[in-house]
């Protein structure tokens, strides 16, 4: 309740309260499921570990923890929600989905605008990057086999770090990450939000006004006045356009991209895709016809089915699973 008293003072719109109130009611209902609670049944759920603080602002992570000794690969989890809404709460049945796998999951919460708008998302992002990597070993994973997956919004934090942690960035709060050594081993976005600036690029043919708009709001509320003027300093908000703009491949890890051809924002995906394939680097992108924002989520769909079962194929070619002799 105090959540949404919070972004109802911020003077968030009723219809982004309301929706983040009804994510977080699914949730709690999607724990009743058969699929969920079998999922969960194969882990152990630690809920609320402290990662970072920011004043009197306490960041935390959920580890879901997969049977067995390990040491087992990690994922950090980025939630989506244009980064206004969401938390790791409503995303967990999508994080319980790779620990029913045998990844050790830390699910992450983040600071969401307009409250606090960029960088703070990507500061504890990075700063969940750098605890994981110093404590996931207390946990059973293995802080050599790290990697990141999100969706929208998530996926944007997903590659931002990335790229932070491969590429040497003059930002403070991404500089940390290259001087510590530690890279990702795979990195998996759906359906990724990968540019928050410029978004009047969606008000063209084929996208709805409803699309367009609320395309529009994300942008307004993580970057403010700088939505359609971006600076340098806003560069890892536009995780795509520091890629597009690249001469020289740097050493990234293979990429799972994951959009469906109804998406909007799949024309994202699809330039990172492109851009992957100029640079020379190692990537697999796949499309599903007749989907729009957020499809695998329900899981229950033949396209959703389907997402999964290549996004898990990726990780047992490039992060696999340990085999218990």
């Amino acid at each position: 309740m105090l959540r949404w008293l919070d972004m109802m003072a911020a003077r968030q719109p009723l219809r982004r309260v309301a929706l983040d109130v009804g994510m977080h009611a699914a949730a709690g209902m999607v724990d009743f499921l058969p699929q969920m609670k079998e999922r969960l049944a194969t882990c152990t759920l630690i809920e609320d570990v402290e990662y970072a603080r920011h004043g009197d602002i306490t960041l935390r992570l959920d580890i879901l923890q997969p049977q067995g000794l390990g040491p087992h690969p990690v994922l950090i989890y980025l939630h989506g929600g244009a980064f206004a809404i969401g938390s790791k709460r409503t995303h967990r049945a999508l994080a319980a989905a790779y620990a029913s796998r045998g990844y050790l999951v830390c699910n992450i919460d983040y600071r969401l605008a307009p409250q606090f708008p960029f960088p703070a998302a990507l500061e504890d992002a990075c700063a969940a990057w750098l605890w994981v990597a110093d404590h996931v070993g207390s946990y059973g994973g293995d802080r050599q086999e790290m990697g990141l997956a999100g969706e929208s919004a998530g996926a944007n934090l997903a590659l931002a770090i990335t790229l932070a942690c491969c590429t040497r960035r003059p930002e403070p709060f991404a500089a940390p990450l290259f001087e510590r050594g530690l890279r990702p081993v795979v990195t998996l976005l759906y359906y990724g939000f990968l540019q928050a600036s410029m978004p009047q690029r969606y008000r063209r043919s084929g996208v709805s006004a409803f699309a367009a708009s609320i395309a529009t709001d994300a942008a307004r509320s993580y970057l403010g006045k700088s939505a359609n003027h971006p600076t340098a300093e806003h560069a890892l908000a536009d995780p795509l356009c520091v890629i597009e703009a690249m001469a020289v491949a740097p050493t990234l890890p293979p990429v799972f991209i994951a959009a469906g051809l109804d998406d909007p924002v799949a024309a994202d995906s699809q330039r990172l895709e492109q851009a992957l394939q100029r640079l020379q680097l190692a990537h697999s992108a796949h499309y599903y016809p007749g989907e729009t924002h957020g499809f695998h989520v329900m899981f229950w769909r033949e396209q959703a089915v389907r997402c999964w079962r290549d996004s898990f194929e990726f990780l047992r070619r490039y992060l696999p699973i340990p085999v218990v002799v």
